[in-house]
Formats: structure tokens, C-alpha cells, sequence
């Protein structure tokens, strides 16, 4: 497997399954990037509140690891995940460790959920944790990525 490619793949992370991951996986804890992955648009969806509440009632340990400097302290008590390490240099392999450490967890019990193939996916399958790749199918960057892709193929217009 690449470097950059993730375990699993999903386009939003209400559509993960806590069974597969707890039962299949042997999964105990999950690391979340912070913008782009839980923070949608400047906000949290209601979906993924409910994942993390379904997420800490099934026991999971529930961490953030962002390399925004500025995290929310209003958006982290609406959430509730105590454990939360900003500026984290990601994708270097250290900071997942040090969660890992953290949520006295093995890496190999821990999932990464987040939506940069670069910092999230590369650093959570060098510390050899299990990577889920959130898909924002809605960002600009994705979009310009799709429209550049059909001009190239000689496509100017959907309908």
C-alpha cells in the first residue's frame, strides 16, 4: 500500500462504521484532524456530533490532531474531546506517537480520520495506525480538479 493511500475511504465521516472499525478493526481510539474534517464550512454537522456521541458511548477514545495553531475553544467544548494537540507537525510520525502515548493506546489500535492525504493519511500510516480519508466533495480545490480533468478530456460543460 502507498504511502498516501488510506485504508478506507468516505465522504463524510457519519458514513464510517463504528462496527467494522470496533469489531473487524480492533479499533480503540480515533484521531481527528480538526478543519476540513470535523470542522465542515465553520461548522460541525449534526451527523458528525452524533458519530462522536455514538463513537464515546461505544468507548472509544476520541482525540484532535491539527496543525492550525488556533483551534476553536468554543467549537472543542461543543464537541467535547479533551485531548487535543494543536500545531502538530504533521505528517511527521512523532505527534501520532505522542497521541497514541497520550491515549495510552497502541498505534495499531487507533484510526486517523482525516481529509489531507499529505499530513493525515502519510503521517497516520508511517506510525503505522489505520488511515480513513474524508473526501470533501465539496471543496473548491476538488471541484477545479474535476473541471480541469473533463477540459482535458475535451469536456466543456455539463448539463
Amino acid at each position: 500500500m502507498g504511502h498516501l493511500t488510506p485504508k478506507d475511504s468516505y465522504s463524510n465521516i457519519s458514513d464510517i462504521s463504528l462496527d467494522y472499525l470496533i469489531l473487524d478493526v480492533g479499533i480503540k481510539g480515533l484521531i481527528f484532524d480538526f478543519d476540513g474534517t470535523l470542522l465542515r464550512n465553520k461548522t460541525v454537522s449534526v451527523d458528525t456530533l452524533n458519530f462522536l456521541k455514538e463513537a464515546k458511548k461505544r468507548g472509544l477514545k476520541l482525540s484532535i490532531l491539527s496543525n492550525n495553531p488556533y483551534v476553536s475553544k468554543t467549537i472543542l467544548k461543543t464537541i467535547s474531546i479533551p485531548t487535543t494537540k494543536k500545531f502538530a507537525c504533521k505528517p511527521l510520525k512523532k505527534p501520532f506517537l505522542d497521541m497514541a502515548k497520550t491515549m495510552k493506546l497502541l498505534p495499531d489500535q487507533i484510526a486517523v480520520i482525516g481529509n489531507n492525504r499529505i499530513s493525515d493519511i502519510w503521517g497516520a500510516n508511517r506510525a503505522n495506525m489505520y488511515s480513513i480519508y474524508i473526501q470533501n466533495l465539496n471543496s473548491h480545490r476538488f471541484k477545479k480538479r474535476v473541471e480541469d480533468r473533463l477540459k482535458d478530456l475535451g469536456i466543456k460543460k455539463i448539463k
